[in-house]
């Protein structure tokens, strides 16, 4: 695999774009992807037509806040990481239940990092727990295959009783 293909891809968005600017160079340089959105609806168009690992929002915004936007993306994706940035201490202490962690702006960057590689880590662990149970159905359906190629022609080519 190209190493290009393993960066992961983070999509953040802010209406500051100082902030934006920010999360594009800074990310950037740590290995990440960085797409930025400017708002909620713009965020949402860009998460359909990309493939994102994880998304970092501002909390306050106009039309669409972060806390909206994680709400519409959990319920696209509900393993997806969200990562809620936000200037207001009260945001930091209840979370809302679409959002997996809020930071304040202005966190040192390693901290940022941490909690980004961190919520990349548990989604990545998630996805790793496959039982037998996930492709049984898979499993049923390549033996009746192999049933039906072994048994059809041996049928059409019996005599006639």
């Amino acid at each position: 695999m190209k190493a290009e293909s393993m960066r992961r891809r983070l999509l953040c968005v802010d209406d500051d774009s100082a902030f934006r600017q920010f999360y594009k160079n800074l990310l950037g340089s740590y290995g990440y992807d960085v797409t930025v959105a400017a708002n909620g609806r713009q965020a949402l168009k860009l998460f359909l037509s990309r493939k994102v690992d994880a998304v970092l929002t501002d909390l306050e915004m106009p039309e669409m806040t972060g806390a909206e936007l994680a709400t519409r993306l959990k319920k696209m994706r509900p393993e997806l990481p969200v990562l809620l940035i936000s200037g207001s201490k009260a945001a930091q202490g209840a979370l809302p239940a679409s959002v997996d962690v809020a930071v304040a702006k202005g966190t040192p960057t390693p901290k940022l990092v941490d909690h980004i590689e961190t919520l990349l880590a548990k989604h990545r662990k998630a996805h790793a727990k496959l039982t037998p149970r996930r492709f049984a159905p898979l499993g049923s359906v390549l033996a009746s295959i192999a049933l039906a190629v072994y048994a059809i022609p041996r049928l059409w080519n019996s005599p006639a009783r």
